[in-house]
């Protein structure tokens, strides 16, 4: 199976991907708002052919664009699952220094925030949380 991780932004989407069982940050996505951040990741979402989405579910003001966002995957008909987000950047940005990457492709922090979400799926054996707010 593959499956697509996203760290959702209202300006930044970073993606990860993964066929087995190690997310990879793919690539970081820059949107004008909602509405185009639907229609990048719909697009994406069909063209490769993932069969789920893991997206992270922040708390407060963020976790209700989120849930609007994964709502609305949902009426499109693609699984989506979430994942509790709280300090995946921050664990993001210390993969990224022990990796050695310097200090501007640290600049890439959504991607790796997105294969942190994802890792963090996978290592629950597929089961995330699935609320929605």
């Amino acid at each position: 199976m593959e499956y697509l991780g996203v760290d959702f932004g209202l300006k930044r989407v970073g993606l990860a991907t993964s066929e087995g069982e190690l997310a990879s940050a793919w690539k970081i996505i820059e949107v004008k708002n909602f509405r185009e951040a639907l229609e990048k990741i719909s697009q994406i979402i069909e063209q490769k052919g993932f069969e789920k989405v893991i997206i992270g579910l922040p708390e407060g003001k963020m976790g209700k664009n989120v849930a609007g966002f994964i709502k609305a995957l949902t009426k499109r008909g693609f699984d989506v699952n979430t994942v509790d987000e709280t300090l995946s950047s921050k664990k993001a940005l210390e993969t990224m220094i022990k990796l050695g990457l310097p200090r501007q492709r640290r600049q890439d922090v959504d991607a790796y925030s997105a294969a942190q979400i994802l890792q963090d799926w996978l290592d629950a054996g597929g089961k995330g949380d699935t609320r929605i707010l």
